[in-house]
């Protein structure tokens, strides 16, 4: 690990440990076939993690550390996500065009796949500066055999409002 690195990660959002496992460790063990891999990971991750709507997916996405997810466009063959944020910033700045989002593509194409029922793969439309964009293409004709688990249901610590007691106070 050169020294340029070293600084980069250990002064950035994800941190030294998050940063290394993702950034040099996995592609190291993985080897030249890192991003189809790592794609394979990120649909294993979401069978871990499988959600019921788009508002869900994307907090499940920012509180696994993968960045700010939001849907641009929509229709019925395709999705165009943008995933952004201070982590994804930072990991494009650190590799450039090198930067792998397999895994990230891997988990949202999943994703997509147990919300539509019908088979999704993703790939990069667009990466920038700050973001990539990763288009997640469907086939209404074509049934997905992914057996969903249950639904996990996500708390929003951020926005957590307190429940409201419903019980009758005994006289």
């Amino acid at each position: 690990m050169s020294q340029k690195l070293y600084d980069s990660l250990l002064n950035s959002k994800r941190g030294l440990m998050n940063g290394s496992l993702r950034d040099v460790i996995l592609p190291a063990i993985l080897g030249k076939e890192a991003d189809e891999m790592l794609y394979w990971i990120g649909k294993d991750i979401a069978r871990e993690f499988p959600v019921g709507s788009p508002e869900d997916l994307q907090l499940i996405t920012s509180q696994l550390g993968f960045g700010d997810l939001s849907l641009q466009k929509k229709t019925t063959t395709s999705q165009l996500w943008r995933l952004g944020g201070q982590s994804v910033k930072e990991r494009i700045e650190q590799n450039g065009e090198q930067t792998s989002f397999g895994l990230e593509m891997g988990f949202i194409a999943q994703e997509i796949e147990f919300q539509l029922m019908t088979v999704a793969e993703a790939e990069i439309s667009e990466l920038k500066k700050d973001c990539v964009f990763i288009e997640v293409k469907n086939d209404p004709q074509n049934e997905a055999d992914s057996e969903r688990t249950e639904l996990v249901t996500f708390l929003d610590l951020h926005n957590r409002q307190p429940q409201k007691d419903n019980k009758k106070k005994n006289k």
